[in-house]
């Protein structure tokens, strides 16, 4: 039996309740997983944020009435503390890059198998990464104008040690903390540790800005992205 204090607790916030109630009936299937509430009036989503205080945030980007990008910016103003992840039926990269700017720490499309959706969100809950690999190199092929390198970028030569710019080339690979420290020999704290200053040195969010950051900057190859 596991403890409460192991519940993500999730709040779902989709125009169409069809869909809204198929993925709270997955979600509370799951042991580790609460649906606490869920919405399709974006006006409601920050009262209940506040009153239900979820650990997540589910958002479909497309509501009516409403930009999603400036919903999730909003959003992480007031709730630093809540993972943001933003829901979508096709990939459109434009809008994926400025939900990252704004504060989301992942996103999910709509055709992914349960067990996918399961995985991902568990991942999110403990920190790792938040979109795989081959969407960072999508993302980056479309990364054309200057407007996100600004916004991402904003220290021109941040000082981090040789150990804080591996770390954060293997973020952009995908790898988890545990994997990162395996692979360094050292530990998922110390892994912890040092992604922290790194978010703190180069003024990034999480760690979804981590990698379009690496990948920019060259500490990743595209070409080797998988």
């Amino acid at each position: 039996m596991r403890d409460a204090t192991d519940v993500t607790r999730i709040l779902l916030v989709d125009p169409n309740v069809l869909f809204r109630c198929g993925i709270a009936r997955l979600l509370d299937s799951q042991p580790d997983f609460r649906v606490v509430g869920q919405t399709g009036n974006y006006m409601e989503v920050a009262d209940l944020v506040a009153h239900l205080l979820p650990d997540m945030v589910l958002i479909e980007t497309e509501l009516d009435g409403c930009d999603g990008v400036a919903l999730v910016g909003l959003l992480h103003q007031r709730f630093p503390s809540v993972s943001l992840i933003f829901l979508t039926s096709e990939i459109r990269t434009d809008l994926v890059l400025e939900c990252v700017v704004a504060g989301a720490v992942g996103y999910l499309q709509k055709n992914i198998t349960p067990e996918e959706l399961f995985v991902r969100l568990r991942s999110l809950s403990s920190g790792e990464a938040a979109m795989s690999p081959r969407t960072v190199r999508m993302l980056m092929d479309r990364l054309s104008t200057s407007k996100y390198l600004l916004q991402l970028c904003s220290t021109p030569d941040p000082v981090l040690t040789p150990r804080e710019w591996e770390i954060l080339s293997r973020v952009a690979r995908g790898m988890t903390n545990r994997q990162i420290g395996e692979a360094l020999q050292i530990s998922e704290h110390t892994v912890r540790n040092h992604l922290c200053n790194v978010y703190q040195k180069l003024n990034l969010r999480n760690r979804l800005q981590a990698a379009v950051y690496s990948v920019i900057h060259g500490l990743t190859d595209l070409e080797n992205l998988s």
